[in-house]
C-alpha cells in the first residue's frame, strides 16, 4: 500500500497523544492512540521533543501515512480566555493583540513570557470595542510547530477543544440554550467553559484525578459553583447556565456512574452526558482518546463557527540555510583567523630567530679567531688573587641584620635605603611612614627586638645602644644603628 498524504488532527496531553485524519468518508479515516511516556509532556509542554518526534514518526511510518496539513488542538490548560472592554481612543494607533501586550504586568497577567493571541470582537460603538481574547503561550505553539514540520507537514493550524465539543453537541442535539457550560473530563484535569450564543466567554481549569473518595461529589460541587458564579457574579442575576453538557474523555470515569452521580444530582440545571457512541457517524469504534480530533474534523465547516488565528513569526527555512551557510563562513575565518594565521606568523618568528642565531655564532667564530692567545696569570697575581678571595671571605655580611630589619616592617612603613659602615660598625637606614607616629613604632620595634640587653641573653640581638634619629622630613627619618 502507498503511503498516502493526509490532513490531519491531533491532542496531545500529558498522557497520550491522539489523531484523526481527515477524508471525505470518515470510515476511511485513520485514528490511533499513542501512549506517551512519563516527562515527554508536563502540563501540556513538550518536555522530549526527540522522543516524541520518534514515536510520531514510528507511528506514521506503521499507517503509511505522510503529513499534508496539521491541526492541532491546544489543551484547555494552556489556554486563557479574556473579556476586554477598550477605549477607542486606546486603539488609535494599535490592533487589539499589541494594546494587551502593552498592558503585560500592568492589567494582564500571563503565566507565560511571550503571549500568541487571537480576539474576536463582540460589541461595538462609537466609544468602546468588546472584545473576547483568546490568549496561548507562543513558545509552546513553536514547539509543537516544529515536531509536526520535522515530520513534514507543510501547514500547521490551530484550534480549540471546547469550541469542537461545543460545535458537536449544537450540531447533534436539539436544543434553543443560548447559556451553555461544556464540561470536559480530562485524566486528572476537568475543564469547564461557558458559551454565550455560541461564545465562549469563560473558562475554569481544575485538578480532579479520581483519587478522592467521592470523586463525583467532588465534580458535581465544581459544576454548580461555576454555574452560580456566572448566574451571580457575572450577569448579577440576569442570566443562568441552562445547560449542562458533560463530555467524558477521562479513563477513571465511567458513563453510567456519571449518569447516575453527577447528572442525577444537578436537578437545577438541564445536566446531559454527551454520548460520543450515539452520534458517531463512524462503523469503527474510536478509543475515547481519538474523540476530540474526531470532534474538531466533524464540525470544521459547521456555520456557526467564530473564526480565530493565532498568528506565529516562523523562521524561513532559506533563513535558517543561510544561517548556516554565515555560521560555516564565520568557522572557515575564524580558523584562518585564530589557527593559521599565527601559526605562519610563529612559525616566521622562529625562522628568523634561527637566523639571528646563526648570526651571532658566525660573530662569535670570527671573535674566537682573532682573539689573541692568553700568557696565563704571573705568581704576583696568583697571590694578589687569594688574598683578595681571604678578604672578600672574611668580610662581614650585612644580609642577617637587612632580613631582621625587614621582618619588623608592616604596610604603613617602607625601608628606603640601607647603608652599612664595617669600620664604625653602623648601619643607616632610611625609613618612610605615612605617619611619624608608625615610624617612630618601627623603630622602637626594631630595637626592642634586636637591641642588646643585660636581662636578656640572645644570641640574635646585635643592635648595642639605642639608635640614633635624624630627621630628613616630616614623614622620612635616616636611623643609625650601632652592631656588635
Amino acid at each position: 500500500m502507498p503511503t498516502k498524504k493526509e490532513n490531519m488532527t491531533v491532542f496531545i496531553s500529558d498522557f497520550k497523544c491522539t489523531y484523526f485524519t481527515e477524508s471525505n468518508d470518515l470510515d476511511t479515516s485513520l485514528f490511533d492512540s499513542i501512549d506517551l511516556p512519563e516527562g515527554v509532556v508536563v502540563n501540556g509542554y513538550i518536555k522530549e521533543p526527540e522522543i516524541l518526534y520518534q514515536l510520531l514518526f514510528d507511528n506514521l511510518k506503521e499507517h503509511k501515512i505522510k503529513l499534508r496539513s496539521i491541526n492541532i488542538l491546544i489543551h484547555d490548560q494552556n489556554l486563557l480566555i479574556r473579556s476586554l472592554s477598550i477605549a477607542k481612543s486606546d486603539l488609535q494607533k494599535k490592533s487589539i493583540e499589541q494594546y494587551v501586550l502593552d498592558q503585560t504586568d500592568k492589567k494582564i497577567y500571563f503565566p507565560f513570557e511571550t503571549a500568541a493571541m487571537s480576539h474576536f470582537i463582540q460589541k461595538e460603538d462609537e466609544e468602546s470595542v468588546k472584545a473576547l481574547a483568546l490568549i496561548t503561550d507562543e513558545n509552546l505553539l513553536h514547539d509543537y510547530y516544529d515536531v509536526f514540520e520535522k515530520l513534514g507537514a507543510k501547514e500547521v493550524t490551530f484550534d480549540l477543544p471546547a469550541l469542537s465539543l461545543y460545535e458537536l453537541y449544537k450540531e447533534n442535539t436539539v436544543s434553543k440554550s443560548n447559556q451553555i457550560m461544556i464540561v470536559t473530563l480530562y485524566n486528572k484535569l476537568v475543564a469547564m467553559q461557558i458559551f454565550v450564543n455560541d461564545t465562549p466567554i469563560f473558562q475554569m481549569i481544575e485538578e480532579c484525578d479520581g483519587s478522592n473518595r467521592d470523586p463525583q461529589l467532588i465534580l458535581e460541587n465544581y459544576i454548580e459553583r461555576i454555574a452560580n458564579y456566572y448566574k451571580y457574579n457575572m450577569t448579577k442575576g440576569a442570566l443562568e447556565v441552562e445547560d449542562i453538557v458533560i463530555f467524558n474523555l477521562a479513563d477513571h470515569f465511567n458513563d453510567e456512574d456519571i449518569k447516575k452521580g453527577v447528572v442525577k444530582q444537578l436537578k437545577d440545571f438541564n445536566t446531559s452526558l454527551y454520548d460520543f457512541k450515539g452520534v458517531n457517524a463512524l462503523k469503527k469504534t474510536l478509543p475515547k482518546g481519538c474523540y476530540l480530533p474526531y470532534a474538531s474534523v466533524k464540525t470544521k465547516d459547521v456555520q456557526f463557527q467564530f473564526n480565530f488565528e493565532f498568528k506565529l513569526e516562523r523562521i524561513k527555512k532559506v533563513n535558517i540555510r543561510g544561517n548556516y551557510l554565515m555560521v560555516f563562513s564565520f568557522l572557515i575565518f575564524a580558523s584562518v583567523a585564530l589557527l593559521y594565521i599565527p601559526f605562519f606568523l610563529f612559525n616566521e618568528d622562529i625562522t628568523n630567530q634561527q637566523n639571528l642565531n646563526q648570526g651571532l655564532q658566525n660573530q662569535l667564530y670570527i671573535l674566537q679567531r682573532d682573539l689573541p692567545a692568553s700568557n696565563g696569570y704571573t705568581p704576583d697575581q696568583i697571590v694578589f688573587n687569594q688574598i683578595y678571595d681571604s678578604l672578600m671571605q672574611s668580610e662581614k655580611s650585612y644580609e642577617p641584620y637587612v632580613s631582621d630589619l625587614i621582618s619588623q616592617l608592616n604596610p604603613e612603613v617602607n625601608l628606603v635605603t640601607f647603608d652599612g659602615n664595617a669600620s664604625e660598625k653602623t648601619l643607616v637606614i632610611t625609613v618612610t611612614g605615612t605617619t611619624r607616629f608608625d615610624i617612630d613604632e618601627y623603630v622602637l620595634a626594631i630595637y626592642e627586638a634586636y637591641g642588646v640587653s643585660e636581662y636578656i641573653d640572645d644570641d640574635h640581638r646585635w643592635i648595642i645602644s639605642t639608635p640614633e634619629i635624624d630627621v630628613i622630613s616630616e614623614f622620612v627619618l635616616e636611623v643609625t644603628l650601632y652592631h656588635a
